[in-house]
């Protein structure tokens, strides 16, 4: 790939902006949508605090890790900051809870947020201070993954966009709280982009969720290095051979690099009211109104044909999953729990008592999706045909959670209690809703991080 002179100097342009933006600079509603980010994210990190793959994670690693100074979220103890990044970051997203962003399709929040807040745990530091580097991390996040993957881009599906993009949000966000200056910024932008990794060929499995856990820690350990000297090219994102000419057949750097302070992609970003892949969520909200209406017989429904987006067909087309970590990914195990369990809940993908449901195993065998290139991502149709001929139809144009149909700061605070109750119980639970939503007022945000051990 060729780069124009209006592309030369992104990573440079991009540390400059990093560095010199203070709260007082984005406008309000950039920081009102920032604090429900963190919100969301946090509530997240402590609802999977305790899956047995974050167990599993921090029991593989813990014998490794250094001095411990960082909250593991819900775990009741701590350790070094690189390796509670990793199991924070990991429980926040190992339940497919994360956020979205609505166009570029990736889950921003999560490294950065792990990556701020395991800092934050060792060095005080101020809300308003840790606050201001997550949007930015998360900004540039997103803003990466769309001169990668949406169009004029030309960008190839089978990367994980959380996986290769998360790390520069991290990066960017530990290098202004370590106080690094232009320079070590564009170096811990390079440290961290020259170790980004991820595939889709991965979903479904425990990987999925590892992915945005490593790009959190690897963000993370490229501020660290860059602050102690460690070198790396100043022009990763835009030199010859560098990540933009990687990881896109073309890319589109003006949606990474222009209207910085005018145009903030985290006024995009979305929130999940089911556990599962954001591209499921209308056709779950369509199965649900179908249920509300009309209280269908599961028994005597003959089929079920779903009108899906190109997405939905692309991630999620899969029938019968296995287990837990392939439901994530399954629109018939959805469709087939909304439609006799009436929810969409954790529960509703535990393998034992939801997965292997021999009911809503043969369910599935009902449930035909077709493509619509038409649609969007975030609406469907869906079609019962009863055994008696009648048919029952939805539309969703906008479904519960998306840009156009947000969900609203009430809506989070139940999803986070929802999350948080099982793991802290109702009372911490209810303090960390508090404290988070109050983080501007902290003088030093590692007792947040506290709170939630």
């Amino acid at each position: 790939m060729s780069l124009s002179t209006m592309e030369i100097g992104a990573t440079e342009r991009i540390a400059d902006y990093a560095l010199r933006t203070d709260a007082a600079d984005l406008p309000a509603a950039v920081r009102r949508e920032a604090l429900r980010s963190l919100f969301n994210i946090i509530g997240c990190t402590i609802g999977g605090a305790r899956h047995q793959f974050v167990d599993a994670t921090d029991q593989a690693l813990a014998e490794f890790s250094g001095t411990p100074h960082a909250t593991l979220f819900g775990r009741g103890r701590k350790a070094d900051a690189l390796h509670a990044t990793l199991v924070n970051c990991l429980a926040s997203s190992v339940y497919s809870f994360d956020d979205t962003h609505e166009a570029a399709v990736v889950h921003p929040a999560g490294p950065v947020a792990a990556a701020v807040l395991a800092l934050a745990d060792r060095r005080p530091t101020s809300g308003t201070d840790v606050l201001t580097a997550f949007a930015l991390g998360v900004e540039f996040v997103c803003r990466l993954s769309l001169a990668l993957s949406v169009a004029p881009a030309k960008g190839v599906i089978a990367w994980s966009q959380t996986g290769i993009c998360g790390g520069i949000g991290a990066a960017i966000a530990g290098a202004r709280m370590l106080g690094l200056d232009r320079d070590g910024m564009r170096r811990a932008i390079g440290i961290a982009l020259s170790q980004a990794a991820g595939f889709r060929v991965m979903h479904g499995t425990a990987v999925t969720a590892m992915m945005p856990a490593q790009a959190g820690q690897t963000g993370l350990r490229a501020a660290l290095l860059a602050e102690r000297g460690i070198t790396a090219s100043l022009i990763s994102l835009e030199g010859h051979y560098g990540f933009l000419s990687v990881f896109a057949e073309q890319a589109n750097v003006p949606a990474l690099t222009d209207e910085l302070g005018d145009r903030f992609e985290i006024l995009r970003n979305t929130y999940k009211p089911y556990p599962c892949g954001i591209v499921i969520h209308p056709i779950i909200d369509a199965c649900l109104q179908l249920r509300r209406d009309h209280a269908p017989d599961p028994d005597r429904i003959a089929r079920v044909d779903i009108k899906a987006s190109p997405g939905a067909m692309a991630l999620c087309n899969r029938r019968n999953p296995r287990d837990e970590m392939q439901a994530h990914v399954s629109l018939h195990h959805w469709t087939a729990v909304a439609l006799i369990r009436g929810t969409a809940r954790i529960q509703d993908m535990d393998t034992e008592t939801a997965v292997q449901d021999p009911a809503l195993m043969r369910f599935q065998d009902k449930v035909e999706a077709e493509l619509d290139p038409d649609l969007k991502a975030d609406a469907t149709e869906v079609t019962i045909t009863m055994e008696d001929g009648t048919r029952l139809v939805q539309r969703i144009l906008h479904g519960i959670g998306s840009a156009s149909n947000p969900m609203s700061d009430a809506d989070l605070e139940r999803k986070f209690l929802d999350l948080a109750t099982p793991v802290i119980g109702q009372a911490r639970g209810r303090e960390m809703v508090d404290k988070t939503w109050g983080i501007e007022g902290l003088a030093d945000a590692g007792d947040l991080s506290r709170a939630a051990a």
